[in-house]
């Protein structure tokens, strides 16, 4: 068994190995698996500790925890009791002993006393996720955390996504950013903070100069806590990247953060994906674009964007100068949009990535963007995937391909693609020495089809 392991990973799944990590637990660790009486294999004590050499601890080590318990009638009958047990067990052997370890994964063994007690002291964990902490243990665990933040000074990174914890739960914890210093990612998606969650963590940016990376997706914050974001935007400095995906934000929301692009000068990444924008805020986030040059990743997908959102976005990257990545798929943009977009790409010369998927641009809005793809010198992967291409819309993407000399990543699944208009798409790769992913899956065949080029992974 390999003894050097940094990050052992899926091999956590392996009952041996948990067998004999158990084995070099102390007194104190033992006390708590006492009352199971399970009868472990007799493994001979490790030479030295070589858990000091462990820098992360996922989840895996949870499911070998559960591989490990004897028999499938004791797993019925004591499961929840031994698992906790032996996680508590191991953990805290973890803990005392991993002089190099950076990542935690805990869930509710985070309330246990000797845990607790260990982490508050511990100064090597950068990293801690807390996962699948239900209703009984929330308030206990929130408060648990937030002693810890207080008190903590290597932490920096801390996830705590799909917890459904609520403003209320969460309310200790959010005080406890105040005070500290070192925490730089937060990730706090599907926590359903709502608007007031909102207004609290705008109110901690106004005041925060350590955060660099929010992640606040699906927490239904409305216009009323989108609005406190977008104007925390304005006076944040330290901030570069910032999810706000599914929140309901709607048309206050989105035109004030369209407000807000105008003013901050330092976030780089704005996931703004399904908040019920519309055509409006489409064309104020565009006419930001024209003023921000900071920003090189923006999300605008499943908005609602419409013809004349679309345009006015084309408009803003013939302008700007900094976007690298847009994703603007599920807008309802349609052929005319894919028309403004290509002109776009003729004039834009930083773009490397685009996703225009699902906007129902059929064959005229494709073979326009295909057209520009012959003189368009930076693009290196493009989503044109559900669009509804047709035939005449595939040939033209196999004729830019002949052509185009930089793009890497190309997807055209799920476009009405016959056999014929696929097999000239790869004949294409005979002359295209450039591409190296090919998604044609979900078109009109159903069986393989292979490329001389081998260059290329053909996704089918």
């Amino acid at each position: 068994m390999p003894i050097l392991w940094s990050e052992p990973g899926h091999h956590f799944r392996d009952p041996r190995l948990i067998r004999t990590l158990l084995s070099m637990m102390n007194t104190e660790e033992q006390i708590l698996l006492i009352p199971f009486e399970i009868n472990f294999p007799s493994y001979q004590r490790p030479l030295f500790e070589y858990t000091k050499y462990i820098t992360s601890i996922n989840y895996c080590l949870y499911e070998g925890i559960r591989n490990c318990i004897p028999t499938k009638e004791e797993r019925k009958l004591y499961e929840s009791e031994v698992e906790y047990a032996i996680k508590c067990s191991l953990i805290s052997m973890f803990l005392r002993t991993g002089e190099n370890l950076k990542y935690l994964y805990l869930d509710k063994i985070i309330c246990n006393q000797l845990i607790f007690e260990t982490l508050y002291e511990n100064t090597t964990i950068t990293s801690i996720e807390l996962y699948n902490i239900n209703n009984v243990f929330k308030f206990e665990a929130i408060d648990a955390l937030a002693k810890i933040i207080c008190n903590n000074s290597t932490l920096t990174y801390l996830d705590l996504r799909h917890n459904q914890f609520g403003f209320e739960g969460l309310e200790t914890l959010l005080m406890a950013f105040y005070s500290n210093t070192t925490l730089t990612s937060l990730s706090l998606g599907y926590n359903i903070l709502g608007p007031k969650g909102g207004k609290a963590l705008a109110d901690i940016l106004c005041n925060n100069t350590t955060f660099t990376s929010l992640d606040l997706s699906a927490n239904n914050f409305a216009s009323e806590g989108g609005k406190s974001l977008a104007d925390a935007l304005c006076k944040n400095f330290t901030l570069t990247s910032l999810d706000l995906s599914a929140n309901n934000l709607g048309s206050e929301g989105g035109k004030a953060f369209a407000n807000a692009l105008c003013k901050n000068t330092t976030l780089t990444s704005l996931n703004l994906y399904g908040n019920n924008f519309e055509s409006e805020e489409g064309k104020m986030i565009a006419n930001a674009l024209c003023m921000n040059a900071t920003l090189t990743y923006l999300n605008l997908q499943e908005n609602n964007l419409g013809l004349e959102g679309g345009k006015a976005l084309a408009n803003a990257l013939c302008m700007n100068n900094t976007l690298t990545s847009l994703e603007i798929g599920s807008n309802h943009l349609g052929s005319e949009g894919g028309k403004a977009l290509a002109d776009a790409l003729r004039k834009n010369t930083t773009l490397i990535s685009l996703d225009i998927c699902d906007n129902n641009l059929r064959a005229e809005g494709g073979k326009a963007l295909a057209d520009a793809l012959c003189e368009n010198i930076t693009l290196t992967s493009l989503d044109i995937s559900y669009n509804g291409l047709g035939s005449e819309g595939g040939k033209a993407f196999a004729d830019a391909l002949c052509v185009n000399t930089t793009l890497l990543s190309l997807n055209v699944c799920k476009n009405n693609l016959c056999l014929e208009t696929l097999r000239k798409l790869l004949n294409a790769l005979d002359t295209n020495t450039t591409l190296t992913s090919l998604n044609i899956r979900s078109n009109q065949i159903s069986f393989q089809i292979l490329s001389n080029n081998q260059n290329v992974e053909i996704i089918q």
